[in-house]
């Protein structure tokens, strides 16, 4: 979350730069804010799959203790796509290959 603010700040300095006419600086601050929000978003990612195994440990036991019917229903009336979201939304974390793989089988 740091690292996000820190790279929206980034990019609005950049913007005054170009403003004033100073390109090369403005080039570099938003390079480094475009980096600064990729460390950002990989650290989210990863804190976030982190969670998902220690509370779930795989998709295999998410199969054994939560009923997916729902997720089938709505494979079957809306789509694999709709099905694979609905999946990410009740299990923040997941990973897209093991949502799939959820709704496959």
């Amino acid at each position: 979350m740091i690292l996000t603010a820190a790279s929206v700040v980034l990019a609005a300095g950049a913007i005054v730069l170009i403003f004033v006419g100073q390109w090369l600086p403005a080039s570099a601050l938003l390079f480094v804010a475009t980096v600064t929000a990729l460390v950002g978003s990989h650290r989210t990612k990863t804190r976030r799959e982190a969670e998902f195994r220690s509370r779930f440990h795989s998709v295999e036991r998410i199969r054994e203790t939560h009923d997916l019917s729902g997720f089938q229903r709505i494979r079957e009336q809306a789509g694999e796509l709709a099905a694979v979201r609905a999946v990410r939304k009740e299990f923040p974390g997941i990973s897209l290959t093991d949502a799939v793989l959820l709704i496959r089988t």
